[in-house]
């Protein structure tokens, strides 16, 4: 019998950008640069986590030439859009010498670490490589956001002479947003992928900042200047290192 739970981003990654195309990264790139800017941050060196297809890194890149794209799927960093610096590995086990002045996660990366401890371990890999001055920020998908799923949400696609099926459930007691995607061609199935985010509170972050030697420059709505709250959506952090 053929093994149908396949590798994430095995098939995925090809799809990426169809299931991706609602996503403006030119957008996306003149917030984060807003950012270093609105916080007067010096920035010579950049470091992407989890940089996926590339798109965001070809925008945002142009602003920033000394620019690195890292991710922890080889699949998808061998299909990326990004030709510069780009380093396979994962974000709780960060290899750089280098120190960066912007090191940044998007679109819910930071939801993919499933404990408190990989958390706690990004944030102090993070720590290790920025520069003194320079500043990490991250976007996190809160509980508010999923609700909406509890009952789940499907949503089919027609790609390459296949037909995908994305399902996206939240469970409220375990507080993991499950992503699947079946793929099939001729009714049959050819594989599955399950993505799982895990939805930590707002104040679980705000502890594991202070755990971990940072301090809260502050907190928005993302995407916009306004504050975060508990309740929003998603939030975007923006931190510096305790010295």
């Amino acid at each position: 019998m053929p093994r149908l739970l396949k590798k994430n981003y095995s098939s995925l990654a090809g799809f990426y950008d169809v299931l991706m195309k609602g996503i403006n990264y030119s957008r996306w790139a003149k917030y984060l640069f807003d950012i270093t800017r609105e916080y007067d941050i010096s920035v010579n060196t950049v470091l992407e986590i989890g940089g996926g297809n590339g798109k965001l890194a070809n925008a945002l890149s142009r602003k920033f030439p000394k620019y690195y794209l890292s991710e922890k799927s080889p699949i998808f960093l061998a299909k990326s859009q990004f030709k510069k610096d780009k380093i396979c590995c994962d974000m709780t086990a960060l290899p750089f010498k280098e120190k960066f002045d912007f090191i940044f996660a998007a679109f819910d990366t930071v939801n993919y670490l499933s404990s408190k401890k990989s958390v706690a371990k990004t944030l102090s890999e993070v720590r290790a490589v920025l520069t003194e001055n320079g500043v990490f920020t991250f976007d996190v998908s809160l509980e508010s956001n999923s609700l909406s799923h509890l009952k789940g949400k499907r949503k089919n696609y027609n790609y390459l002479n296949q037909k995908i099926e994305h399902l996206s459930i939240y469970n409220e007691q375990s507080k993991v947003h499950t992503n699947e995607f079946i793929f099939r061609r001729d009714n049959r199935v050819l594989g599955k992928e399950i993505h799982k985010q895990k939805i930590f509170s707002f104040d679980f972050y705000l502890e594991q900042v202070d755990k971990n030697n940072f301090y809260v420059v502050d907190c928005l709505e993302a995407f916009s200047f306004k504050k975060g709250k508990p309740l929003s959506k998603r939030v975007q952090f923006i931190l510096k290192k305790v010295k």
